[in-house]
């Protein structure tokens, strides 16, 4: 499976279950609704809302880690078997929520750590006000960034590997990078487009949104804005999934078939 055939997958997966679209626009739709509070000019007169934001979001990303659990694996049995049951929704969220966000934490770590060592170099070396040590000690955090870019995106599989095949958490991540390795250029173009769809089309949307909502009074404008970027995310955000999850069954049948041919 090439990386144009994967995203057409990915949207026919997504026209076709319009009911598990419906549950990631009725989750945006929360989440959407529920920030409206905490934007706008008198948000930002209230510093006091700031915790009760922080609160709300810290909710809406543990939530959604149930709905990422969810969704991929309905996903999955769509594109291994033809059909999905929503019905399974909720045992998938559960089965699958603890390793997917142990997941999560380990890479935010990964990222901090790389993060931590690039800065705590360049500000050691800040005080020295020596041009060559600082230009070298830059240039040791952009290389220590951009491997650290790299190792990222080789675990970028990961959540997929949990899911298709009920990996554990750091078995899914040598996993992910065994297979990305192998095919990094296509993953990196198939994520590439998808930004690139994503980006164009919610720019249209945006546009087409942003003329119809100056007409509405400012607070139903937004409630407009909220309902249409649901929908939006909900269609895209299967439409990746479901890209991705392919690509990958197809990175697998490929690496099988080609252990077949050794032997």
């Amino acid at each position: 499976m090439g990386v144009i055939e994967a995203i057409r997958k990915g949207f026919g997966v997504a026209s076709k279950n319009l009911g598990l679209v419906l549950i990631l626009f009725i989750f945006n739709l929360i989440w959407n609704m529920a920030s409206i509070p905490f934007v706008g000019p008198a948000a930002a007169a209230r510093p006091d809302l700031a915790a009760l934001a922080v609160i709300i979001s810290v909710i809406f990303i543990l939530m959604s880690i149930f709905v990422q659990s969810g969704s991929l694996a309905l996903v999955r049995d769509y594109i291994k078997a033809g059909k999905m049951g929503l019905g399974d929704f909720a045992k998938y969220g559960a089965k699958y929520y603890i390793r997917l966000l142990m997941l999560g934490l380990l890479i935010v770590l990964i990222i901090g750590a790389v993060g931590l060592v690039a800065a705590l170099i360049v500000f050691a070396t800040t005080p020295l006000n020596n041009t060559i040590v600082t230009v070298i000690a830059a240039i040791l955090a952009i290389a220590i960034g951009v491997v650290g870019v790299y190792y990222i995106l080789l675990l970028m599989m990961s959540p997929y590997t949990i899911v298709c095949e009920d990996m554990g958490v750091i078995e899914s991540m040598k996993r992910s990078i065994n297979v990305v390795r192998r095919s990094i250029g296509k993953i990196i173009l198939l994520l590439v487009l998808l930004i690139l769809i994503s980006m164009g089309l919610g720019f249209l949307i945006g546009l087409l949104t942003g003329f119809a909502s100056v007409a509405m009074p400012v607070a139903a404008g937004r409630v407009f804005t909220g309902l249409i970027s649901s929908i939006f995310n909900g269609y895209l955000g299967i439409v990746m999934m479901a890209s991705f999850t392919a690509f990958y069954f197809a990175l697998v049948q490929k690496e099988k078939t080609s252990a077949q041919k050794v032997f």
